[in-house]
């Protein structure tokens, strides 16, 4: 397995442990590059493989057998990989496929790995598939279900020692999004205090972009910023994963529910490998090691794709571009 991966230094041991990898960069020539970059004056250390060449012209997937699938970080890489690296391989084994499992530090590097079609299936944030759509490179191929009672929505929460109580009562401080691509992180949001008559760039002292919901909870416990703008379902299962959270922040926020965050296809990828990719994700809960990944996830099952399920978050999309960036950070 070749991962292609923005992490975090944390990560390292566990990207050092894959053989692979260590005889591509060893046959590549390339060192990993340490970043003084840090997430909202942090100090913290991450390791950038932006500065490895991305291949431009990868052979098609029928003729390698292996699929470049990628999971949009969300949240961050480590915690994206040990979450979705049992599906990803259980999806590619569905389909008959050897897998090269990848992370790009933003939505839009793997929008644009989509695109190019140098990623060929890939779990994204619906607003990475949205921006998607002027290219017409890039498909739905189907869409999770959540157990009962979560659902998809921007929430804007802030510490519990912090006094403010509304939007408003944050004027002057500072707010955390995730990336430009991201629905919940920052169209949705940045849109809806607009229209509230908060405009961020001008209610707020200062915008940080995190690159991924749990770096921006984190920057929020450990007061580095006031506030932030996450996903609803990132922060739930953070707080499954440490209860204490839920007494460590508050939600003084919330947009209403939105279609999930699809699997999406490049339009690279023939029809007849599209079809057992599809079969392998629609008929994955119906094998008990495929449900065991599903219940580790939070997922029901995945169904065929509702394209009305992503109507309104275009409609916030055409409205946060119509704006022309007048209003946001």
């Amino acid at each position: 397995m070749v991962a292609d991966i923005c992490c975090r230094r944390r990560f390292v041991p566990l990207l050092l442990r894959s053989s692979v990898l260590s005889l591509l960069i060893a046959t590549a020539g390339l060192a990993l590059v340490l970043v003084g970059q840090s997430m909202v004056r942090s100090g913290e250390p991450q390791i950038d493989f932006s500065s490895i060449a991305n291949p431009s012209h990868l052979p098609a997937a029928e003729a390698t057998g292996t699929i470049h699938f990628a999971v949009a970080a969300m949240v961050s890489a480590d915690s994206t990989f040990s979450s979705y690296d049992e599906l990803v391989k259980y999806i590619c084994a569905s389909a008959g496929q050897k897998h090269s499992f990848v992370l790009r530090p933003t939505y839009a590097a793997v929008r644009e790995g989509l695109e190019d079609g140098e990623i060929e299936v890939a779990m994204v944030c619906t607003g990475t598939y949205l921006h998607s759509q002027a290219s017409g490179l890039v498909r739905l191929l189907a869409q999770p279900e959540f157990t009962a009672g979560r659902t998809y929505r921007s929430i804007i929460i802030v510490s519990a020692n912090n006094p403010a109580r509304s939007i408003e009562e944050l004027e002057g401080q500072t707010i955390a999004f995730t990336d430009r691509e991201s629905n919940t992180g920052y169209i949705v949001p940045c849109v809806s205090l607009a229209e509230m008559g908060f405009p961020p760039r001008e209610h707020f002292e200062r915008t940080v972009f995190t690159r991924s919901h749990d770096r921006s909870i984190l920057a929020v416990t450990g007061n580095i910023v006031a506030a932030a703008a996450v996903d609803s379902l990132v922060l739930e299962s953070a707080i499954r994963d440490d209860p204490t959270l839920a007494d460590r922040v508050r939600i003084i926020w919330s947009s209403k529910a939105f279609g999930p965050p699809p699997v999406v296809i490049s339009a690279a990828v023939g029809p007849e490998l599209e079809d057992k990719f599809r079969r392998a994700f629609l008929s994955m809960h119906e094998d008990h090691a495929g449900r065991q990944l599903l219940q580790n996830l939070g997922i029901e099952r995945f169904i065929a794709p509702r394209h009305e399920d992503y109507l309104s978050a275009a409609q916030i999309l055409e409205r946060f571009q119509k704006a022309d960036g007048a209003l946001w950070p």
